[in-house]
């Protein structure tokens, strides 16, 4: 099968959760790319398997000739392909192998461990499945794994060029744009946490989360000169604070009607909606939530959105682990999320269930 066939099947299967560990992902994912890339996955001198370095073990050394390593490739938890860097960099620079692959499935990111800088200085690339074309990862994939390339020095050589490279900085300056519209449209927290602890500095204030993460979302929509906030019924300073779970001040009820695979459900604001769409969906497939878990939208930089505790949604504010509903099957989702990223988790939801949103997921806020 051809690659960009391959990646557009595991693409999908990513998106729906099918990988939960690393164990599924070196067997569905990483194993499979290098087949079709040129290397023979059964032949553990070529392949090798839990390679044991002087300071530890890498889940693959590419060996060429056999037995020889050229490459490592660390395979991690989803979400979580960066935590294993700087081990990987050490091992690789221990050991004499000048590139490694660090992946978790849906990223893959490449590096050039005896270069000079910072851990991401030597980061030549980072391939995201989600986001490039299966065509487009192809390209990449090839260029810095197949194996011909690989043997003849062929792919290391362009690795080191594109090091040295003047463009990529200009590359990742055309980016800009696009990254910072998935962040305002998924209501993304840390921006939406910084803008607002910057208003309570300003105004002695804070705004809700909702309206500082409805405000950022229109940047994407209107010309700044028209971006007014909604107008809020703001407290006094010295007001004592809303308890835990109370709604911000001027919050309007989003109250609408869900429709989900055909069928009507009414709801009174956006946690209703977000939690009857999960709930009705786990129903149906009891590997459902699980999988939602796994999704790089059900985890923000510090926690998860979709957990089996409320440590994991909340571990840093034990005063928040009441913000939760429960789920079926023990699983619990926070609720201490702005409008728009529960319109994020819906979404994901949809996708990881296979759903259209938009289609048969629809919602009105």
């Amino acid at each position: 099968m051809p690659l960009d066939l391959t990646l557009s099947d595991i693409t999908i299967r990513l998106r729906q959760g099918r990988f939960s560990n690393e164990q599924a992902i070196s067997q569905g994912i990483v194993l499979r790319i290098l087949q079709e890339l040129g290397w023979d996955s059964w032949e553990t001198s070529v392949v090798w398997p839990e390679f044991q370095t002087g300071e530890g073990r890498v889940d693959f050394a590419l060996c060429f000739p056999p037995s020889k390593p050229g490459i490592f490739i660390e395979v991690k938890q989803p979400g979580r392909a960066e935590e294993g860097v700087r081990q990987a960099l050490e091992y690789a620079f221990h050991t004499g192998v000048p590139f490694i692959v660090l992946t978790d499935g849906k990223t893959w990111s490449f590096y050039l461990p005896a270069e000079q800088g910072s851990y991401e200085d030597r980061r030549v690339y980072k391939l995201d499945l989600f986001e490039r074309s299966a065509a487009e990862a192809a390209t990449i994939l090839t260029r810095y794994l197949d194996r011909p390339r690989v043997e003849s020095g062929e792919a290391l050589e362009a690795a080191r060029q594109e090091y040295r490279s003047r463009n990529r900085r200009s590359q990742a300056r055309a980016a800009i744009p696009e990254a910072w519209r998935e962040l305002v449209e998924k209501g993304n927290e840390d921006l939406v946490d910084l803008l607002a602890s910057a208003v309570e500095s300003k105004a002695g204030v804070r705004p809700g989360d909702d309206d500082v993460a409805e405000f950022l979302a229109r940047l994407g929509q209107t010309s700044e000169s028209t971006l007014v906030p909604p107008v809020t019924t703001t407290r006094h300073p010295s007001t004592p604070p809303l308890p835990p779970g109370a709604p911000p001040a001027g919050e309007t009820n989003r109250h609408g009607t869900l429709t989900l695979l055909g069928r009507q459900h009414h709801y009174n604001n956006a946690k209703e909606a977000m939690v009857m769409v999960l709930r009705e969906l786990a129903q149906k497939d009891p590997t459902f939530l699980e999988r939602c878990s796994q999704h790089p939208d059900a985890q923000g930089r510090k926690r998860r959105y979709i957990a089996r505790t409320p440590d994991e949604l909340y571990p840093d504010r034990e005063d928040l682990r009441e913000m939760r509903e429960s789920l079926p099957g023990g699983w619990y989702v926070a609720t201490n999320l702005n409008n728009i990223l529960k319109k994020t988790v819906i979404r994901l939801a949809a996708q990881v269930a296979g759903l259209s949103f938009g289609k048969d997921v629809i919602i009105g806020f």
